[in-house]
């Protein structure tokens, strides 16, 4: 006889430094700093060795959509259509204290104009060298010349069509790809043509870049407006060269070929996550409805551009949810609702594993940490260069309890909801469970 769930305990550390809405929140990749950002364009960065604000400053003069770091630098993304890159977090950082009184935040070394209207964050891929036939390392085709700079690409909503995407490298912050799900007018030649709506499905609403493991094949999923979702599949070798989808003439071209498209949801997607090696995506919507997207057969089987046995979805019981998260390993999904409750669910059979209940309004985001291995990848090591150093203070309490392990750190879980509040919480080793 199965026993019962114990009672999931509340979140281990609460974060009340914002005064509005939260609306992104992200680790670093050593899950040593968290970045949150709030509806009214402020960030705060929490030092997670000691549990105190390092930094709170107006950021943006609209809210925050996004937040990430690369190459130790944090990037912002706010709905002043404007993505700002910050100096690395390498100097030491006086705490701030409690953190609830703005202070002088970090300097921006450059920007991108970008196009918000559909509330849309950027989906950040940093690059992996590509193999040769030997094993060998190539560069990117943007990196040449270049040493082994970093690269990576940045995918936004279009400056002048919010149903479209457009492509960025970094960090020469050159558009390499524009409107790449674009489709062209055609002409109806009989009764039963079907002439592709330049209208596409409405505003995009969601967008997740990922490199597909062991291959030099670069995913990107977009969830829509009007419920639907898409994946499309290009080459790293891509980057090489320019285009645009709407200024072309053949479309044939465009490096970026739609290999799948479903209705999952009747309403906008709300909330949308990829996992890391695009195995599976997930989607939630004012319905009651969590969707999955079998993205690995995808790619292996070439399936049919519509066949629909490629989503599954699943009743959360609870109408009305506005995010939703998949863990590093790809077994555990939370979805933020309405209700203030996060919920989690099996990847694979959608059980449910508990709820988790702290905030008292809608939970608009959630994140899990990164894995421990992903400072190697592809046998390569991506350094973490992001350091602050905290000016030693007597009540910090630096104490590590058992949820600072390396370990336990990897079972975290974020939320930032409605409520103004970040909560952390640690959620117990639902792995062993799920095997088998």
């Amino acid at each position: 006889m199965n026993r019962p769930m114990p009672s999931p305990p509340p979140p281990f550390h609460l974060l009340r430094t914002h005064h509005s809405p939260i609306s992104s929140v992200h680790f670093n990749p050593s899950n040593t700093l968290l970045y949150s950002g709030d509806q009214d364009g402020y960030i705060s960065v929490l030092d997670l060795k000691v549990r105190r604000v390092v930094a709170y400053w107006k950021a943006h003069e609209g809210g925050i959509l996004g937040l990430e770091e690369w190459q130790g630098g944090l990037i912002s993304h706010g709905r002043d259509n404007i993505i700002h890159f910050y100096e690395s977090l390498k100097r030491p950082y006086i705490s701030s204290g409690i953190g609830n009184t703005p202070k002088k935040g970090l300097e921006v070394i450059k920007s991108l104009p970008t196009n918000t209207l559909n509330f849309c964050r950027f989906s950040l891929l940093p690059l992996l060298p590509m193999q040769d036939e030997n094993g060998r390392e190539e560069m990117n085709g943007q990196g040449k010349g270049k040493g082994k700079e970093q690269e990576a690409l940045i995918a936004v909503p279009s400056l002048l069509d919010s149903e479209l995407v457009d492509i960025y490298h970094l960090p020469s912050m050159r558009r390499i790809h524009a409107s790449i799900n674009y489709i062209p007018k055609t002409t109806s030649l009989t009764k039963d043509s079907v002439i592709p709506e330049q209208t596409r499905s409405g505003l995009i609403m969601s967008i997740h870049l990922r490199q597909i493991p062991s291959t030099s094949q670069i995913s990107l999923a977009i969830g829509y407006e009007d419920g639907r979702v898409e994946l499309y599949l290009s080459s790293l070798k891509s980057i090489d060269s320019v285009y645009d989808a709407r200024m072309s003439s053949s479309p044939e071209n465009n490096p970026w070929k739609m290999f799948w498209r479903g209705k999952g949801h009747n309403e906008a997607v709300m909330g949308m996550d990829v996992d890391r090696y695009s195995r599976y995506g997930w989607s939630v919507s004012a319905d009651h409805r969590l969707v999955r997207y079998d993205f690995g057969r995808v790619i292996q089987d070439k399936v049919a551009t519509d066949d629909q046995s490629i989503m599954k979805d699943h009743g959360t019981k609870s109408i009305g949810n506005s995010s939703v998260a998949v863990n590093p390993s790809g077994k555990v999904v939370a979805v933020g609702g309405w209700d203030g409750k996060i919920r989690l669910f099996s990847a694979e059979t959608f059980k449910p594993l508990g709820t988790l209940s702290s905030h008292r309004e809608t939970v608009h985001t959630l994140c899990f940490p990164n894995p421990s291995d992903q400072s190697s990848q592809n046998g390569r090591e991506l350094e973490d260069q992001s350091t602050i150093d905290i000016e030693d203070d007597s009540d910090s309490g630096g104490d590590e309890d058992e949820n600072d392990s390396v370990s336990a750190r990897e079972r975290w879980l974020v939320s930032g909801g409605k409520d103004t509040r970040v909560a952390l919480w640690g959620l117990m080793n639902f792995e062993k469970g799920l095997e088998g």
